[in-house]
């Protein structure tokens, strides 16, 4: 009998400079099995703010997670958009930034819970290159879930900020 072959995932790291960029954002702190529910209202607030005052997206929407309790996979969340110039939050929609400086980054093709091979290719990728972590990594989703049902499909950047030790 011939047992199934499991696929592997390879990933190209890039390394590049990027420049602060000024976000919207709503934050909470949960599980996995509640973020699909809260993340798709998030940037929903997000959107009808950029929209109603003025500003324009400049990029997709992102989420960054910093693990609370990996046991539990508990995390703080902040999930929103990058706008073209810095604003000031309302209600539950609060300003924020995403890092400028040094990122290694790789793109997962495939549904979100399959990402943690790029996150290990990103932390090989430091070891290798005598990177360091400099803060939290965050995700950028080029996939809308509804509009592309098939999570084979869905496009996510891994962006890891980092440092040369």
């Amino acid at each position: 009998m011939v047992g199934k072959v499991k696929e592997v995932l390879v990933y190209e790291v890039i390394s590049r400079h990027i420049e602060e960029q000024p976000t919207l954002v709503v934050c909470g702190k949960m599980g996995v099995a509640d973020i699909p529910e809260w993340i798709g209202q998030a940037y929903d607030a997000v959107a009808q703010l950029i929209g109603k005052s003025g500003l324009d997206f400049a990029g997709p929407p992102f989420a960054r997670y910093r693990p609370l309790d990996e046991e539990f996979g508990e995390f703080d969340i902040e999930a929103g958009f990058p706008i073209d110039r810095p604003a000031e939050g309302e209600g539950g929609v609060v300003a924020s930034t995403l890092p400028g400086g040094q990122v290694a980054m790789v793109t997962h093709i495939g549904p979100y819970d399959q990402m943690r091979p790029g996150y290990e290719a990103i932390m090989r990728w430091l070891e290798e290159h005598d990177g360091h972590p400099e803060g939290a990594a965050w995700e950028v989703y080029y996939s809308d879930p509804v509009e592309q049902p098939d999570p084979n499909t869905w496009r996510t950047d891994i962006v890891q900020p980092y440092r040369v030790l």
